[in-house]
Order: structure tokens, then C-alpha cells, then sequence
């Protein structure tokens, strides 16, 4: 008998690209974003499409199962499958042909739609759908799901924008869609299956024509069953609008030829604001009348929610309002957005008096602003805490804008009536609302609630002439109420299917199906959800909670510097997360932590943080990553490279007592080739030069500011201590004492960021509680604690009180502040001197990710422009690709300057005069990057007072 190893060492020989069957590869595709755990036989990453040939080969003659998988963003659960998943991202991602004067290009499926629109962006043109998944979300998914987004009002479903699909069918046959003639006589015993299918599907569509019209739902969008409508045309039919949508159940996608649409020209946006929901329906049809490119709707769940967790946007969210329409216009000039603006409301305010305002962008800083609060609803949802949280099932359907309001009067009646809170969003311009139903599938009583309310809304988008899946297609989620949408064209569908697949392996149990429960079963987090004992860290209920926020939704592979440039489903926040929900539930086995897969997979974190701002989720996945490399250390000890590496404080002490000498030997060839043979760190890597004279040495007998004066401790980093103490350490200084603020400097132990990030915290557990200590008699006395390190204040701020649990460290923490946060304060209470001199420059300013997580954005640039001459160009927000000790080591030298390479370009490409950053570690790894030093931004501003006074006394 062949074991599972036996059988897919057969099909890895057979293919170019991987071929993945261990545990913990099948752990890893057994979820995504859906409600969903299906465990499959193995997983294929094919590289060519001669690899998906010899894949449906295979499977045909093992009878396996395929499913097609892209970014694993799908809310339905139709990229799950219990046999071979076919993951598309990552070899099969690339551009095959662009023709940008007919405005087409041909892609293979595994492209991400944001990558593909950043190619695009030269030549002024786009794919114009857009999910809210476009930076995780594949075209290969987009076409199987006939995707959208909130520009469908204006430019429809992805169908709309397929030209011709390049298939493989279930038989292994290659074929390219676009119109054929319908073969009109039986074809040969030898013929293609191509010919076969142009001939019997032609005839079978034309056997159900009676029903065509009268199934049809009354919708502007649709994406449930199969698309039978407009395929027959003059003697011939086109198979591509009838697979796009058709979720891999019918062929798989090798390429897809796209049309493509000129980026906009001129956006405006704005809000519209209500005190009565049941106008929203009327005034969305006179925003319509007026051509606009977006409508979208949040009602008052939402809107309360917003004005909770999100305060400083509250003006957007006023009280009393029952719903909120967020609208834009696509113009190509000003004038024309005016008036589209002004003609709204006049609609709306004056002549049907349906609404209470509107409020209009001023500028580009309002747009985004919009945009951002646009966009607030799914992530407010995502980061509720507790066992119920918002549970996507009844989140697509659709209906015509003119039954907006009894859909919606429909929904509150509903959920009233099975008394469960809900939260109503979504595509008001084409009826198709999100609606998210706050429950805890881990109890059976709620299960039923969702399967009760599945079927009532079913009931209810039906009797309106909607359709149950607007744009997510059915996948699990709906695949049951498909006969009930089409009780007639169920039948062709079926019949299609079978012609497609006689052997039902593609994709089986999604859109046809005899499972009339599919909904409530497989569930990840369902009634049989258990945590078991597995002796490590996540036996503890905080970490548990933070596994269980996650969604699924696959962003992190957009914002997570590894994940987005390794392309493993492993390398994303969202693959230890299902790790560590398998280990947790017993599903793996806590063998798998001795395994070096499992360490490699944790160790693939920079602990960059990133996660906390840009997860919608806010899932601490670095922390859980620390966390989960601190019971390594436990079980292990602490390897010898991470040793010598993390302890920064002796690696600084150490080459500053030294210097000179130290820098010279540490840049001697055979030296930089021993250290890197004997503790792993990069050979070629550049090394900041260490100072003899200290901060601490230069501070000594240095007289105190006047009497009186406030006070503040700062916390001093090693790198402005002993690397760059005359830029960012006395400038610390000189920058607080000129304002006659007193710089208390006390001696603390090394705030271990570095260890604490390699999982090295137990062992440094008395530096944190001497830390923690000290620090907490200058709290007591409300003395703020600054850094002008972000990783030193991240360490102190964030994991010093999960680290220690206690009050004392949690007190410090409250009072921990960055330099730049602190100055900004005093400018906005006018208690910042600004007699700074003149510097005339032009500055480039790159932002730390840790300086990110712990809330710091604008200040650093607006401390900056408060000098007379003073231009800044903030580069975009990525990450340099440093990650502190990560970059230092030499396996990890070459992902690491991948990463910063897109910063390094960036660059190199600005004209400015001197490159700015809050970190000494990303200052490494730009001067790596582009041969350029950096300065601290306070740096900058000492230099700007030290002109005044220099001006002054010349004068």
C-alpha cells in the first residue's frame, strides 16, 4: 500500500515548481478568511503551465480532488479542498503580454491585483475592480469569484473586464476562450473535448431558454451559480463570462486576458449624512441619476462604533445619525466635480429635503482623510474583542437599488427578531450590503442562530428579486440556497458542471452540491473547538485571544516586509496564526515544535510591528513570533550567534572602549569573514563606528539648566550613546536644555529589544525589573520617560508589561513618550522655542517601523518644517528592511536588502540635501542601500538652533 509520500513523490517528479505534504503545509492551507478548516492531501505550487497539465493528470488518475487557490482571501471557503490545492501566488504571478494602445493585458492567474496596477500605473491605466483584498487578492481569485468593489456602481464585476481565459479543462485539455462557432453537428468519438463542449453546451443553455429571463435576478450585480446569460451570440458562444465566476468547478485558469481603463483623471468625494435610514434607498437613486463612481453606505452600528474606538475621527461619524453615504465622482476637471457636488445636493437637501448634509473634500488631505474613514468598517469590526465577534455568512447578497429600503427594514427586522446584533455596510449604489452578524460559533446554539437567520435572509433577498451573492460567489457559504435562487436553471448548472467535470473532481461541493448543510459544517471555530494543554506560552488566555482575532484576510501579505517579498504562505502573519490555532486545538501535534520547519516558520518575523497599525485585525503576530521563539530558548537554550548578536549593551561597550581601534579591526577583511563564520553576522554588512567618548562621558560635569526648570528622564539608547553621541544624544540634550527642560540621565540597563525579539526575554528578566524599577521612582514623581529610540521606547512602552505583568511596569509604560512626541506636544501648547536659524535644505525622511507601532506618524516631519528652510519629502511607508539583529545575520543579508530595495530606489531617485531617520539601525541599512548617511530629526533641529545662536552672536 502506497502511503501519502509514496503517491505525491510521483506527481513531484512529474512537475517543475513544489509540491508540499507535510503536516504543517497542510495545516497551513487548511483555512483563510472564510468560517472554514478543511484539511487537504498536499499542496502543488506549480511554475509553469505545463505543471497544471501534469497536476489534473494526476489527480485524474488518483481520483483526487483540485482546488484552486490564490491569495486565500475568499470570505466563502471555495479555496478549501480535502485534496490537492493548487496554490497559483507563488510562481504563476507574472505579466505575459501588455499592449497599452488597445488597452489589454494578458497575466497568469497568481498575480495580486495591486502589483499588476503598480505595473500599470506608467502607462496610465489600471484594472479598475477593487476588492477590499486588492493587496492580497490574485486575478486567478478575482475571475473565479467574478469579483468587485465599491467602483462597481461605475464599472461593474470582473466579467465585465475578462476578454479571454486561457483553461485547463478537467480532462487535461488546453483550451482558449473567446467567441467559437456552436459546433452544430455530433462530433467524432475522437474529437477534442473542446468540441464536444461547443456543441452540448450551446444546446444545453438553449433547452432551459424558457428560464433564462424569469431566473435572472433583478440585480446590477451577481455572482451566484453559474453565468448563463449572454453566452450564445450569432452561431457562436463564449465560455468566458460563464467561467468567470465559476470558482474552479469547472476548468482551471493557466491566463487571463484583461481589459484594462485610463486612470481617473480628477476624484472628488464626500459624506451624506441621515437621521432616517428609510431615505437612504431614495437618496442613493438620486446620487445615481448624477453618474457617480462610488456609494457606499455605514448605518448607525457602524457609525457608534466609529466614534468609540476611533475618537479622532468622531467628527465624521456625528451623533444621532442613522447612516452615512461616503460618495465620488470621476470627472476630467474640476469644474465638472463642482457641479456634480452641488447638483447633489441640491437633490438631496433641497428638492426631496432626504437628507440632513453633505460634506464635501476640500483638498487632498480631506480625500484621504475620507478614504480612510471609508474604508473604518471592516477593521473596526475585526478588532472587537471577546468571544462573539462579526461572523461573515449573510455578507453579499444583493438587490436592486430601488429595494434598498425594504432590504435593509428587512435585515432589522430580522436580526431583532432572532435578537442578534448586527452591522449593515457595504455598496449601497448596487444593493449589495455587508452585513455582519456578531455571534460565537464555538456555542451550538449560536450555529443555529446563523443557519435560522441564513435561511430567513435567503428568503427575504429572494422575494425582493435579489441575488444571495453579490460579488464573494457561494463557495460554502451559500453553494445550499443555489437551487433555491434558480429552482429551474439549477438544472443546467448541473448538467453544465457534468460536462465540465464527468469525474467531479474540480472543486467538488461548490456551487452544486447535495449537501443542503454545507453551511454549519467544517466550521474552524464551530462547537467542536477545543484548546488542549500544550505546555508552552499558548496555554496562556492572552495569547489565545490573540490567535482567535485573526480573520484570515491575508493583508499582512501586503504590509509584512517578508511575507510580501517571499511569497510562502508560511512567511505571513496569517500562516503562524493557523499554526498556532492547530497546535492550540491539538490538531498538530506539539511534536511539530521540535521539528526545525516549525522554528524556521516562527523565526521568519522580524518583529517590526507593523502588524499593529496596518493588521485590520490589530493581531500581534511579531509578539506571538517572540513568543513562540522564547519557548524554543526554553526548551533549547539560546544559540550561540543569537547570543553574542542580541546582547547589544556589551557589543557597544565593548567597541567604544576600544575605538579606535575596534573600527579599524572590524573592517579588516579576514576579521568581517571570521565573524561572520563564527557568529553568523554578514561579512559585507556596514557597521557604524563606535565612539570612545560617550554620552555619558560628555555629559559629565556639564552644568544643569536654571532652577525651576520642568524635568524629564531620558532613556538612553545604545546607539546614541555609543555610536552617535555628538548627533542624536547631545542633541537629545541640547534640544530639551534649550528649552529649560532638565535631561535626567540614570543608569539603566539595556532596554534588550534585541533579545527580547530573538525569544532571549527570560534571560534578561533582571535588567527589565531593575529597569522597570528605576524608571518607576521618576513615574512616581510624574517625570516623563523619552526616548529618541523607538525600538528602546517599543521595548519599555509595549513588551516590558507582558513581559513583567505587573502594575509598576504597566504605570512606566503609561508614561513612556518619544522625543518627537514630546516636543510636538510642547510646540501645540506654544511651550516650543522656535528660534531656529536658517538651514535651507531639502530632507529626505524615511519612518521607522517601530517609531509606527507606538503611535508616532507626523510629528517627526512637523517638528522638521518648523525650521526656516526646511523641505520635507517623506518617503512611502516601507519598512528599510533591517528588523535590528534579522539584517545583521548573513542567512538573512540578502532578504533583507530585497526588502529595503524599493526604499533605496526611492531614494536614490529624491534630489534632497540630507537623509533623516528616528533609527540607527534603519540609518544601517539605508547607508548599506545608497552610500548615504542619515541624521536624527532632532539632530536637525539642534543644528537649526545652534544657527540662530551662531546668526545671533555675529550679529
Amino acid at each position: 500500500m502506497q502511503t501519502n509520500n509514496d503517491i505525491f513523490s510521483q506527481l513531484s517528479a512529474a512537475i517543475d515548481g513544489d509540491l508540499l505534504d507535510s503536516d504543517l503545509s497542510r495545516s497551513l492551507y487548511s483555512s483563510g478568511a472564510s468560517l472554514y478548516r478543511i484539511l487537504p492531501r498536499a499542496i502543488v505550487q506549480p511554475r509553469t503551465a505545463e505543471d497544471l497539465v501534469a497536476t489534473v493528470k494526476f489527480a485524474n488518475e488518483h481520483k483526487l480532488p483540485i482546488t484552486a487557490r490564490g491569495g486565500g482571501t475568499s470570505r466563502t471557503g471555495n479555496e478549501l479542498g480535502e485534496g490537492l490545492i493548487i496554490d497559483f501566488s507563488k510562481y504563476l504571478n507574472q505579466v505575459v503580454e501588455f499592449n497599452s494602445e488597445e488597452r489589454w493585458v494578458r497575466v497568469q492567474p497568481g498575480i495580486v491585483l495591486s502589483q499588476l496596477n503598480s505595473f500599470l500605473m506608467p502607462y496610465n491605466l489600471y484594472f479598475p475592480i477593487d476588492p477590499s483584498t486588492k493587496d492580497a487578492a490574485t486575478l486567478g481569485g478575482m475571475i473565479a469569484n467574478n469579483s468587485s468593489g465599491p467602483h462597481a456602481v461605475k464599472y461593474g464585476t470582473t466579467r465585465s473586464h475578462v476578454k479571454e481565459l486561457e483553461l485547463v479543462l478537467a480532462n487535461s485539455e488546453v483550451i482558449r476562450t473567446g467567441r467559437t462557432p456552436i459546433v452544430t453537428k455530433m462530433p467524432a468519438d475522437n474529437a477534442s473535448w473542446a468540441e464536444r463542449l461547443y456543441h452540448v453546451i450551446p444546446a444545453t443553455i438553449n433547452s432551459y431558454s424558457q428560464f433564462l429571463e424569469p431566473e435572472r435576478p433583478y440585480t446590477t450585480k451577481n455572482s451566484c451559480g453559474y453565468h448563463v446569460w449572454d453566452l450564445i451570440e450569432d452561431g457562436t458562444i463564449d465560455f468566458t463570462p460563464l467561467l468567470v465566476g465559476s470558482e474552479g468547478t469547472l476548468a482551471l485558469v493557466s491566463e487571463a486576458t484583461l481589459q484594462l481603463s485610463p486612470i481617473p483623471e480628477k476624484v472628488l468625494s464626500g459624506f451624506v449624512y441621515f437621521d432616517d435610514l428609510g431615505n437612504v434607498g431614495a437618496a442613493t437613486q438620486e446620487i445615481l441619476a448624477e453618474g457617480p463612481s462610488m456609494v457606499e453606505i455605514m448605518e448607525k452600528h457602524i457609525l457608534d462604533l466609529a466614534r468609540e474606538q476611533k475618537p479622532e475621527l468622531a467628527e465624521y461619524f456625528p451623533e444621532n445619525t442613522e447612516a452615512s453615504l461616503f460618495i465620488e465622482f470621476q470627472e476630467d476637471s474640476d469644474e465638472k466635480l463642482q457641479e456634480k457636488f452641488e447638483s447633489v445636493r441640491k437633490r438631496l437637501l433641497e428638492d426631496n429635503k432626504l437628507a440632513v448634509s453633505v460634506l464635501q473634500a476640500r483638498n487632498k488631505q480631506d480625500m484621504a482623510t475620507f478614504t480612510k474613514v471609508r474604508s473604518i468598517s471592516g477593521p473596526i469590526l475585526n478588532r472587537m474583542k471577546g468571544p462573539r465577534r462579526p461572523i461573515a455568512f449573510i455578507e453579499d447578497a444583493a438587490v436592486h437599488v430601488t429595494r434598498l429600503p425594504e432590504y435593509i427594514s428587512g435585515l432589522r427586522a430580522l436580526f431583532e427578531k432572532f435578537n442578534v446584533k448586527a452591522a449593515i455596510y457595504g455598496h449601497a449604489g448596487d444593493g449589495n450590503l455587508h452585513n455582519m452578524a456578531i455571534l460565537d460559533l464555538r456555542q451550538q446554539e449560536d450555529v443555529k442562530i446563523m443557519l435560522d437567520l441564513a435561511d430567513a435572509v435567503c428568503d427575504l433577498v429572494l422575494s425582493l428579486g435579489g441575488t444571495i451573492s453579490g460579488e464573494h460567489a457561494d463557495g460554502r457559504l451559500r453553494t445550499q440556497y443555489v437551487v433555491r435562487q434558480y429552482p429551474n436553471l439549477y438544472q443546467a448548472m448541473r448538467e453544465i458542471k457534468a460536462l465540465f467535470d464527468p469525474e467531479n473532481i474540480m472543486n467538488p461541493g461548490v456551487i452544486i452540491s447535495e449537501n443542503d448543510q454545507l453551511l454549519g459544517q467544517d466550521l474552524k471555530y464551530g462547537p467542536d473547538f477545543s484548546i488542549v494543554h500544550t505546555g508552552t506560552s499558548f496555554d496562556i488566555g492572552e495569547n489565545q485571544e490573540q490567535i482567535a482575532s485573526c480573520s484570515g484576510c491575508a493583508q499582512c501579505r501586503s504590509y509584512c516586509p517578508i511575507a510580501s517579498h517571499h511569497l510562502e504562505e508560511w512567511t505571513k502573519g496569517r500562516g503562524k496564526i493557523t499554526l498556532l490555532r492547530e497546535l492550540m486545538s491539538g490538531k498538530l501535534d506539539r511534536t511539530i515544535l521540535e521539528e526545525p520547519e516549525f522554528k524556521e516558520i516562527i523565526d521568519t518575523c522580524m518583529n517590526c510591528k507593523r502588524c499593529l497599525t496596518d493588521c485590520p485585525s490589530g493581531v500581534d503576530v511579531p509578539w506571538l513570533s517572540v513568543t513562540s521563539r522564547a519557548d524554543v530558548v526554553r526548551r533549547k537554550g539560546e544559540d550561540f550567534s543569537s547570543r553574542i548578536l542580541t546582547d547589544t549593551r556589551k557589543l557597544c561597550l565593548q567597541g567604544s572602549m576600544l575605538a579606535p581601534v575596534a573600527n579599524v579591526a572590524t573592517n579588516l577583511r579576514p576579521v568581517r569573514w571570521g565573524l561572520q563564520k563564527v557568529i553568523g553576522m554578514e561579512a559585507t554588512r556596514y557597521l557604524p563606528q563606535f565612539r570612545n567618548r560617550t554620552l555619558r562621558k560628555m555629559m559629565t560635569g556639564r552644568p544643569e539648566p536654571l532652577e525651576g526648570s520642568r524635568e524629564v528622564v531620558f532613556f538612553l539608547g545604545c546607539f546614541a550613546n555609543y555610536n552617535d553621541p555628538e548627533g542624536e544624544g547631545l542633541a537629545v540634550v541640547e534640544v530639551l536644555e534649550h528649552n529649560n527642560i532638565k535631561v535626567i540621565l540614570p543608569e539603566l540597563k539595556c532596554c534588550g529589544i534585541a533579545r527580547i525579539s530573538s525569544g532571549g526575554q527570560d534571560l534578561i528578566m533582571d535588567d527589565i525589573a531593575d529597569n522597570i524599577g528605576i524608571l518607576s521612582e521618576y513615574t512616581q514623581k510624574n517625570i516623563p520617560i523619552l526616548f529618541s529610540e523607538a525600538s528602546c521606547a517599543l521595548a519599555v512602552k509595549c513588551e516590558y508589561p507582558r513581559i513583567i505583568n505587573s502594575e509598576q511596569a504597566r504605570t512606566v509604560s503609561e508614561n513612556c513618550l518619544d522625543i518627537h512626541q514630546y516636543l510636538y506636544q510642547l510646540h501645540q501648547n506654544g511651550e516650543l522655542r522656535t528660534d531656529f536659524g536658517p538651514l535651507d535644505m531639502k530632507v529626505g525622511y524615511h519612518a521607522p517601523c517601530h517609531l509606527k507601532s507606538i503611535g508616532v506618524t507626523d510629528e517627526p516631519v512637523r517638528l522638521m518644517e518648523l525650521i526656516p528652510g526646511v523641505t520635507v519629502e517623506r518617503y512611502s511607508d516601507k519598512c528599510c528592511g533591517m528588523g535590528g539583529t534579522y539584517g545583521i545575520k548573513s542567512k538573512n543579508f540578502d532578504l533583507s536588502m530585497k526588502i529595503g530595495q524599493r526604499l533605496f530606489e526611492e531614494i536614490n531617485a529624491s534630489n534632497v540635501d540630507q537623509l533623516v531617520t528616528g533609527c540607527g539601525a534603519c540609518g544601517m541599512q539605508i547607508q548599506q542601500g545608497t552610500m548615504r548617511e542619515s541624521i536624527h530629526p532632532v539632530t536637525l533641529m539642534s543644528l537649526a538652533y545652534q544657527k540662530e545662536k551662531e546668526t545671533s552672536s555675529a550679529a
